[in-house]
Order: structure tokens, then C-alpha cells, then sequence
């Protein structure tokens, strides 16, 4: 395949040159800095974590048109990847070669090898490969095979000749696509000649290699590395020539990757160890640090919010710093390509079926588990919940005992893990108790037994762990579910989650953030008074100064007066609007043809003679009212009713570029708050990301005001629970225009917006939170060799460590920290930054940081006599904290501090807001 080209001449066995000085002094750093390198050929390329390589080598074919869209889109260099002296017998190109081109052949990989003399092929390689990939956008490419013709030449004339047409070659690549980068791979013999056309070198095999015919992984000979070391001095040294060095280890073998890395480094080259295909993301200059899950579940993309994966487990998943992508398995069998090094970990909730379905169940998760074995042989942990699968694969992927077929006796409580977290008022449930055990007892965070037999139902292992039901959640005839472990705990110990920085979504520049959000709900309906909604709403603002987003029903502003209203609205300074949708559709479900609507709650929308619900209209429709209404407000779609949309409706969203919002939130019929019935943040898709409402979504709403209006204000006591001990969610305020026509509707949220404004929080509009929130699907992370972190955080701003971990340096990308609990926020001040250790001694805190600060950071600066430059965004009034050490001035002015015991706090008005802050230390 050409997808492994690259590999041509990993083993051919070069002359005995005289020995080679090894230790010579490396390039500087600086140089390579500006070269980090990555190949990939597989499908799926990886946009957000490959853009932390400054170049990246694709596989053109392997890559769908939107991916490359993507890729090219980056700051990195993409390089594609073209056959240059080569064509593969299995090639599309086959059909359109003359084999009259072909001198010979190439029998390890079943390819011809070209005649580098001959214009027709130089003609074919230019337009149907260069020429079809510049017009695709690419503009720098990776040439391999550079020197098959060694294989079948003689030296001498035959040889020089083939010389001469290859150097002609490039130097035609560099006239018709002016401006182009080359990397050749080898092509040592001819780079006296064509050196000036090289943009870098690589060279495969230096200190660990790949033989194609038995698939095997091995160390270099000494021999053959001595050789190819001389050829990459003269390459770097003479002809001032970048070298990369490709160097092949099994997946997931982090150890000798990293090894061997070092290694290239410290003779100066950049380097990248993978494995002989080039599909496993492994280890270069930097390393990533996957923070991604493989979630895999039944069903469709239709189905998902109403997966227990989703509904359950996504939201403490996030918490831990852990995106998910979810993988439907009734559709598409699991990537061929390696999965270790790419995610963290894989969870899989398959359904009770999975261990006693149907025939075709049990093949298909025979199949999964056969495909998980390669990735748990490479170290990545798979994580099963609800049930395990049966079958011969899955016993030996999970290596347990029993027959998994459910208890129905009595069963006692015996040894219970610390960390299992189990509640003390749970119950001991034996029927239903799978039977299961697993052989290293150790592993084992919940025991039961009968008197003869022991059950496992908790385990955490060397390849993952399991938690299955009755024992996972519970749940009662309302409704309410309750974990019956901590989620936190277990998820971190079966993901063995290293110590890396966790990207935050509730926090930015120490406070946590506020969001007060209106569904514009009935805006123009009266109350007893005859005033309409939308006038009350009016005055409520306005003795808010918090920022508020209010999400307007099109077909409800249905006339230039009650435009008028929105637009006096829209201009207030606090306020921006989104689209609510057209017409309020309730139940999103219809758009598929489901037809239980009437069993639904809550089933408010606008309903207009003539008018047959449409998504486009729904969706991308509305976007011409909301620029005329509020041209200053960015563009923002709030999901109407269930929040429920299928595939189609977010495709439709997606393509208009509307970020979209809303559903989710906390399925609540009565008690206390429990977290298995709080959605995650986000809902991941083909068709984009879903961000989905904190707290309260519309259903919830309307139980807790339409019943008695008053019960709303247990909304209070949950923000402040969904804070302590972890801060799981932002404060969040959501309610429906139409609330403020309650007799005591508006006084009930002036005490639930005062509490917000009391707790100190950083307030928000609606689509900066989205923004944020999106964010966190696509942020990545890396690791040098110097064990730097970094961070590409788009419009996150925060990631959290345990304090134990580090006191960060404080540099042009990191601003502050503060500590809560057991956790250090770390503040950023930029898209892409690099977190590093303080250079203090022992654990000493900085004095140049920001603590916290009540507005969003636009820019900070390190002036070169060791202060700093700060400005916000103009948020009205807000609050700056800084070590008590330090000194703060806006606009050259010295300003005044009330003190505590450590720290200098300062309150800057709202007409000071967006002036120019010098901290000083």
C-alpha cells in the first residue's frame, strides 16, 4: 500500500564505512523548536492534537475532504505524501501507467520501479500527483522513494543518467508549484545536486527499525547505524539540510519511544518514533497526552442522549478532564489504526443484551473484544459498565471467572475497597448479581458471597476494570438514580489517569463563571396589568448589571412593534440575543416521524395557520431576524423544548455555523440533587457540538414554575451544591420571559440573581460560555522531552492540577493561579501556551500573579523590568486580587487597595474598565 512507501528501504544492507564518532555536539534548541514533526497515515487523522507539530506528513488518500479542509487549515506545515520513484501494483494508478515507464521491480512491497529518465512519467507524477494535490491545497510535500532506482541499477552511466532525471525532476516540482516545501526521503546520493531543492531530509532506522516482511520491531545494527549517521552530518553539516530521523517501535512501547527519541535529540536531529505503518501517534520532540475516550454504545447518533453512558457516566468523566467520542458499534466495527496514543482510555456501555442477546450481539462484541485485546496488549485500559460481554474474546480481554448468568439468592456484604465510595445507607442486593469473579482477588473493590460462591461485581485491573449493575446505580419508582460508588474515584483508578493538567470549564481567571439566561418564552404575553412580558423583563435588566442573554422565538416577534421591543432590548449594554428557533417546536423527535408527542409534559410552541415545522427554517432560518433585531450580538441557536435535536437539525445548525445550546441539564422529579441525574456539559456529534444547559433546561423549568412558581428557588441551594466539594458546574440562572408575569416571579429572581452576584462569580453572556464549552471537545494537550506541558486551550483559559503538583512559572502564557481545596487553578492567557515549573526555590509562590480578577483576561504582557501589562474586557465594575507584595496602576495612576492578610484587592468601576493595568511586584 502506499500508505507504507515510506518503508522501502528500511533493511537494505549498506556498505561498511569506517567508524563513526557518535557524540558530537547537538543543534541548538532554538533551531528545533521551529521544526516538530509528526507523521500519520492513517484514517481519522487527529486535527486538534497533530496541530502541536509544527509540520505534519499525511497520507492524501487516507484523508476525507473535510479532514484536509481541517488539517490545512492549522498553522502547521501539512506535507502529503507522494510515491516519487515508485508505483505500487495495487495502486488506482495502475489503470493510467504504462509499465514501458517501470525499469524494475521492487519485490518487497510489490511495486514498479520508475524510470527517472523517462518525460511521460515525470509528466504523469507532476499533474495526476503534485499538480491534482496543489489544486487540493497542499503546498509542501513528502517524497519517498527517492531512490528506488538503486535497487535495479548498476553504477555508472545507467546510474547516472537515472541521477540526472530525478535532480530534473525536483527542480520541475519547484518551477511549477513555486513556493512549495520538499522533504525527500534519503536521496543521499544525488544531494550535491539537489540540495538546493530539499527542504528537509528524513532518513528511517537509526537506532530502532521495522522489517516489512515479518512485521517485527528490532534495534538497528551498529554497521548500518555508523553508515547512516555519516550520511545525516554531511546532509545537516555540508548541505545545511534539516534531518529528521523516523525510527520504529511496537505501539504503546512509551518507554524505548521515548528512549530513542532522546536519543535522536541529542545528535542533533528532530525526531519522530512510530510504529512501521505510521498510524500510532507516538513520540517526537513532544509527546501528546490523550485526553480523549473512545466511548463505545449501541444504538444510533439518534439514540444518544438516552444512552446510561451519556445520561450517566459523561458528566464525571469531564470532570476528570476526559472528551468523549462516541462510536456506535451496531454501525460501524471499531478503527483499524492504533487507538493507544490517541485516547486515554476506551469505556463501553453495551446494553443487557451483551451477554445474552442475540446471535448477532454476541458476534458483534466477540468482535470488539477481539479488537480491544491489540490495544490492551499495548497498555491502553478499556473500562466496561452495566454489563460484561460474553463470549471467548471478551473472557480473555477481561480474564474473569464465572458465568455471568444473574444470582437470585441472598448474597453478604464482604470486602469493600476504600475507594469504592459506596454509600453507607445502600443496600445489599443479591438478586441480579452477576456471576462474576475476578482471578487477582486484589482487584476487587466489591465483594459478595452466598457462603460458598464469591461475586465480584466491582474491579479495577491491569487491563482496566468493570462496574456492573444492580451495584453501579440505583434507582427508585420516580425516577431518581444514585450512584452506588464514586464515579470519580473509580473512573480514575480503571483509566490509571496520570497527573496532567485537566481543562476547566467553570472557572476563568480564579472565579467561577455566571451565565443568566432568558428563553424569550411568551415575551409578548400580558399579565393581570396588561404590561407584556418582554416590558417586565426590561425592567428587571435593568437593575441587573450582570451580562444576560436572552433567546428570541422569531414567529412570536411578529410585528415591527414588537420588533421595535426586541431591538430596545437588544441595545441595552448587558444584553445580547440568540435565536430561540422559529417557532418553538417542542418535541424535536417529530422531525423523524416519532409520533408519541402527546406524551410529553410540556408542549408549548407557536403554532401558525399554513406553517408545516421545517428544520432549516428551525435553525439556519433565523439567523436574517437575529442580525436585523441585533446585528451586534454574535450568532447563537438556544434549543427549544426537550433540547432534543435529531441528526438532521444539528446538521442543519452545523452548516450554518450557529453554535447551538441547550437541553440537558438535571433530570429532577423529587429529593436531593443526585449527579447521575446531571447531564454532561457537551453532546459531541458528526454534525458539531451540542452545549447542553447546566442545571436547568426547559422541561425542568416548567415543572418547578408552572407547578408553584416558588419551588424555583431550590435552583439557589443547587448551584451552591453543584460547588462544593467539587466545582462541577457554573453558577447558571435559566428561566422563561413569561416568569416574570408571576405576581412574585420577578422578586424571586432578583433573590436568585443577588446570590449570583454575592457568590463573586465571572459573569458571562450565553455565547462566550458556548465558545468555551466547545472549546473543551477540541483542546489538547502535549508533553516535551523537558516536561513542559503544552496546552492548546482555544478559549479555555483554565486547567487545574493537584496543589502537590506544581507552582507554575509565570510567563507571557500563564498569568496566575489560586487554590481551592486540593486543586491549583492555573490561568492562561493565550489559545496556546506552555506551562512550566516555577524556577523558585522549593515551593515559594510567585509574586507576579493574578489571583483572580472579575472579568475575561484580552491580554497580558511581561514588560521587561519584570512587571506586568493587563487588560479585560469591559465588564462593567469588577474586582482585581493580587498578592499583597504587589502594587497595581491603571493608565500610569497609582490605585488604592483595601488589604486582607495576604492579598491587595482592588474594585475598579465600570468607567475604568477597559484601561491599561500595570501589576508590579
Amino acid at each position: 500500500m502506499l500508505n507504507s512507501k515510506i518503508l522501502s528501504f528500511r533493511f537494505r544492507i549498506w556498505p561498511l564505512l569506517l567508524p563513526f564518532m557518535l557524540m558530537t555536539s547537538p543543534v541548538s534548541a532554538d533551531v528545533l523548536e521551529q521544526r516538530d514533526i509528526a507523521f500519520y497515515y492513517g484514517s481519522r487523522p487527529p486535527v486538534e492534537d497533530l496541530r502541536h507539530f509544527d509540520q505534519i506528513v499525511i497520507q492524501p488518500s487516507q484523508v476525507l475532504p473535510h479532514e484536509r479542509t481541517a488539517l490545512l487549515n492549522l498553522d502547521s506545515l501539512i506535507f502529503a505524501y507522494v510515491s516519487f520513484g515508485e508505483i505500487a501494483r495495487n495502486s488506482d494508478d495502475m489503470e493510467r501507467i504504462d509499465t514501458k515507464w517501470s525499469i524494475g521491480v521492487n519485490p518487497a512491497w510489490n511495486s514498479l520501479v520508475m524510470d527517472m529518465t523517462d518525460p511521460a512519467w515525470h509528466e504523469y507524477l507532476l499533474e495526476h500527483h503534485f499538480g491534482r494535490l496543489w489544486r487540493d491545497g497542499y503546498r509542501a510535500f513528502f517524497l519517498d522513494t527517492v531512490d528506488s532506482y538503486l535497487l535495479v541499477t548498476k553504477e555508472g552511466a545507467e546510474r547516472t543518467e537515472q541521477e540526472k532525471g530525478l535532480v530534473a525532476l525536483l527542480a520541475e516540482v519547484k518551477r511549477r508549484f513555486p513556493g512549495c516545501k520538499l522533504i525527500l526521503n534519503r536521496g543521499f546520493e544525488v544531494l550535491d545536486r539537489a540540495s538546493q531543492y530539499a527542504d528537509g531530509m528524513v532518513a528511517e532506522s537509526l537506532f530502532q527499525g521495522f522489517d516489512p516482511v515479518t512485521g517485527k520491531h528490532a534495534p538497528v545494527k551498529e554497521e548500518n547505524r555508523t553508515w547512516l549517521l555519516s550520511q545525516l552530518r554531511r546532509v545537516q553539516d555540508e548541505f545545511k539540510v534539516p534531518v529528521i530521523v523516523l525510527d520504529y517501535v511496537e505501539p504503546g512501547n512509551w518507554t524505548e519511544a521515548e528512549k530513542t527519541a532522546k536519543e535522536i535529540v541529542k545528535l542533533g536531529f528532530m525526531p519522530w518514533v512510530a510504529n512501521g505503518d505510521l498510524t500510532w501517534l507516538g513520540h517526537g520532540r513532544i509527546r501528546l497526552a490523550p485526553r480523549r475516550l473512545l466511548a463505545i454504545i449501541n444504538g444510533t447518533p439518534a439514540q444518544q442522549m438516552d444512552q446510561d453512558l451519556f445520561k450517566h457516566a459523561a458528566m464525571p468523566l469531564e470532570y476528570l478532564g476526559l472528551a468523549l467520542d462516541y462510536w456506535y458499534v451496531d454501525k460501524l466495527p471499531l478503527p483499524i489504526e492504533p487507538l493507544v496514543g490517541r485516547y486515554a482510555g476506551i469505556i463501553a456501555w453495551l446494553g443487557n443484551g451483551s451477554s445474552n442477546g442475540n446471535g448477532n450481539d454476541r458476534s458483534r462484541h466477540e468482535n470488539v473484544c477481539a479488537r480491544l485485546q491489540t490495544e490492551v496488549d499495548a497498555g491502553l485500559p478499556v473500562v466496561f459498565m452495566g454489563y460484561l460481554p460474553g463470549g471467548v474474546a471478551c473472557r480473555n480481554l477481561i480474564d474473569y471467572q464465572g458465568s455471568l448468568q444473574p444470582t437470585t439468592g441472598m448474597l453478604e456484604l464482604g470486602a469493600v475497597s476504600e475507594r469504592l465510595g459506596r454509600p453507607a445507607a445502600a443496600p445489599v442486593v443479591g438478586s441480579g448479581t452477576p456471576d462474576v469473579r475476578v482471578r487477582d482477588r486484589t482487584g476487587a473493590w466489591l465483594t459478595l458471597s452466598d457462603g460458598k460462591n464469591v461475586y465480584h461485581p466491582v474491579a479495577v485491573s491491569s487491563w482496566g476494570g468493570y462496574a456492573l449493575h444492580p451495584h453501579l446505580i440505583s434507582e427508585t419508582a420516580s425516577g431518581r438514580h444514585e450512584w452506588l460508588l464514586d464515579p470519580f474515584s473509580f473512573f480514575q483508578a480503571a483509566f490509571r489517569l496520570p497527573v496532567q493538567p485537566v481543562f476547566d470549564m467553570t472557572t476563568e481567571n480564579g472565579r467561577r463563571l455566571g451565565i443568566v439566561e432568558v428563553r424569550g418564552d411568551r415575551l409578548f404575553e400580558k399579565d393581570e396589568h396588561g404590561v407584556e412580558a418582554i416590558d417586565r423583563l426590561r425592567q428587571w435588566i435593568g437593575k441587573n448589571p450582570s451580562p444576560v442573554t436572552l433567546g428570541v422565538i422569531e414567529a412570536e416577534a411578529n410585528s415591527e412593534e414588537r420588533r421595535a421591543k426586541v431591538r430596545q432590548l437588544a441595545a441595552m449594554p448587558q444584553v445580547r440575543l440568540a435565536s430561540h428557533t422559529y417557532s418553538h417546536p417542542f418535541y424535536w423527535g417529530v422531525f423523524e416521524g416519532k409520533t408519541d408527542a402527546d406524551q410529553q409534559p410540556y408542549r408549548y410552541s407557536v403554532f401558525m395557520e399554513g406553517y408545516a415545522a421545517e428544520m432549516t427554517r428551525e435553525t439556519a432560518g433565523t439567523i436574517p431576524f437575529l442580525q436585523s433585531v441585533a446585528p451586534g450580538s454574535p450568532l447563537l441557536l438556544i434549543w427549544s423544548g426537550d433540547g432534543k435535536p435529531v441528526p438532521a437539525a444539528m446538521a442543519a445548525a452545523w452548516k450554518a455555523g450557529l453554535p447551538n445550546y441547550g437541553g440537558g441539564g438535571l433530570h429532577w422529579q423529587s429529593g436531593p440533587l443526585s449527579i447521575a441525574d446531571l447531564s454532561p456539559t457537551l453532546r459531541p456529534t458528526e454534525w458539531g457540538t451540542q452545549v447542553l444547559t447546566p442545571l436547568t433546561a426547559e422541561p425542568l423549568f416548567a415543572q418547578l414554575w408552572y407547578g408553584e412558581a416558588l419551588n424555583f428557588g431550590i435552583v439557589n441551594d443547587w448551584n451552591r451544591r453543584l460547588d462544593l466539594p467539587r466545582r462541577l458546574r457554573i453558577s447558571s440562572l435559566s428561566i422563561h420571559a413569561d416568569a416574570l408575569l408571576h405576581a412574585r416571579g420577578a422578586e424571586l429572581l432578583d433573590q436568585l440573581a443577588d446570590a449570583q452576584r454575592k457568590e463573586n462569580v465571572l459573569g458571562v453572556w450565553l455565547d462566550e460560555y458556548v465558545q468555551r464549552a466547545q472549546a473543551f471537545q477540541t483542546a489538547s494537550i502535549a508533553r516535551d522531552l523537558d516536561g513542559n506541558w503544552l496546552l492548546f486551550g482555544d478559549a479555555l483559559r483554565t486547567v487545574r492540577l493537584p496543589v502537590s503538583e506544581m507552582v507554575p512559572e509565570i510567563s507571557t502564557d500563564v498569568v496566575g493561579y489560586s487554590d481551592r481545596n486540593t486543586d491549583r487553578y492555573i490561568y492562561l492567557a493565550r489559545n496556546h501556551a506552555v506551562l512550566k515549573h516555577s524556577r523558585g526555590k522549593g515551593n515559594a509562590a510567585p509574586a507576579l500573579r493574578l489571583i483572580d480578577a472579575g472579568a475575561p483576561l484580552k491580554s497580558w504582557h511581561l514588560n521587561d523590568d519584570g512587571s506586568a501589562t493587563l487588560l479585560f474586557e469591559p465588564r462593567g465594575d469588577f474586582t482585581l486580587e493580587v498578592p499583597k507584595s504587589c502594587a497595581l496602576s491603571l493608565n500610569g495612576e497609582a490605585l488604592t487597595a483595601r488589604r486582607d492578610d495576604s492579598h491587595s484587592i482592588y474594585a475598579i468601576s465600570a468607567n475604568k474598565a477597559s484601561g491599561e493595568f500595570r501589576l508590579e511586584c
